[in-house]
């Protein structure tokens, strides 16, 4: 249940990690993927291990039981359902939450934690579990 633990830690405590990343996504750009969305999957992989991982699973397949969800994530290793997402989708996803994108009012936004360069570089490992 770490997974519901960072979402009230995101809530409750997004102002002062806010302050801690001076170059934030929401705070440099407003959320507004532009460029080339993907970084480095390596870094990606570091941030996704860290700050993922606990909802989604170590590789996108949602292999972990999530107590607090209705329904899981969907399996970001299914490169059916994936093709079907661009990157500014995961993108805004990652930078201002599921609820933003339709998606589980779980997921936090990470877009006052994560600065743009980290969202790219985790658009880009997302994207290693379906090679799409």
């Amino acid at each position: 249940m770490r997974c519901g633990a960072l979402f009230l830690a995101g809530l409750l405590l997004g102002p002062v990690l806010s302050a801690a990343a001076a170059e934030d996504a929401l705070s440099s750009n407003g959320c507004v993927p532009s460029g080339e969305l993907r970084g480095d999957p390596a870094r990606g992989a570091a941030l996704h291990a860290e700050n993922c991982a606990e909802c989604h699973g170590a590789s996108g397949k949602t292999d972990v039981i999530v107590m607090h969800m209705d329904e899981p994530p969907a399996d970001q290793s299914d490169p059916t359902y994936m093709r079907q997402l661009s990157d500014e989708f995961l993108y805004l996803a990652i930078c201002r939450g599921g609820a933003a994108v339709g998606r589980s009012i779980i997921m936090p936004a990470w877009g006052d934690y994560f600065t743009d360069q980290e969202i790219k570089d985790l658009v880009a490992f997302v994207r290693t579990f379906s090679g799409t």
